[in-house]
């Protein structure tokens, strides 16, 4: 076991982090899931890849032949520009189709945002204690009253998150001794990236 300080918790919600928890998780996994749909080929597209390569490779041995096989490779070429147009097309509906799936996921993403941020405004998922904090659990803080002692010993247990997360502070508007506590958007973000740096690692196996 790695050796740490207990964490003097004051107030904790513990059914609303379970929600934000789950929500965080079925979010990232649909997100996920439609991002990888829309970056899928149609299997028309793979379809007519393989053809326009089996051309390619069947008109470059043609012209090997030479002047013997000029009208043979004369057709296949007008037979691989006519691939090359319909697959253009392919790629161009594919592209459309794509970014279409980023834009949804994104604004999707930020009305999911938006509703938990309006939902949970000013209330604190988790609030230290600042009565409770040991002065040698602070690394040297020379915390003067309780609320120092909550901020000082929350950014050590978070830093450097603490001090460079610019969505930690903004999950933390509205909250009473924000610095001290933890908000609905930063426990719903965290259960995002803890499943998909859980995804990434499974795409990488597979």
């Amino acid at each position: 076991m790695i050796p740490h300080p207990s964490i003097p918790v004051g107030q904790i919600r513990p059914s609303d982090i379970m929600i934000l928890l789950g929500l965080g998780t079925v979010y990232e996994i649909i997100s996920r899931t439609l991002a990888h749909v829309g970056k899928s080929k149609s299997s028309s597209m793979v379809t007519l890849e393989l053809e326009l390569k089996e051309l390619q490779y069947e008109t470059a041995r043609k012209r090997r032949l030479g002047q013997a096989a000029f009208v043979e490779t004369s057709k296949l070429e007008r037979q691989v520009l006519a691939k090359e147009k319909e697959l253009e097309k392919q790629q161009e509906l594919f592209q459309t189709r794509t970014d279409k799936v980023a834009r949804m996921v994104k604004y999707s993403g930020l009305a999911v945002y938006l509703l938990v941020f309006c939902v949970y405004y000013g209330i604190p998922m988790l609030t230290i204690d600042g009565m409770r904090v040991d002065r040698e659990d602070l690394d040297g803080e020379d915390a003067l009253n309780s609320d120092d002692r909550a901020v000082a010993f929350l950014n050590t247990i978070m830093f450097p998150i603490s001090y460079v997360g610019f969505g930690v502070k903004i999950s933390r508007l509205g909250i009473p001794n924000a610095r001290g506590s933890i908000g609905a958007l930063a426990v719903l973000w965290s259960s995002q990236v803890t499943v998909g740096k859980f995804i990434d690692c499974i795409e990488v196996l597979l």
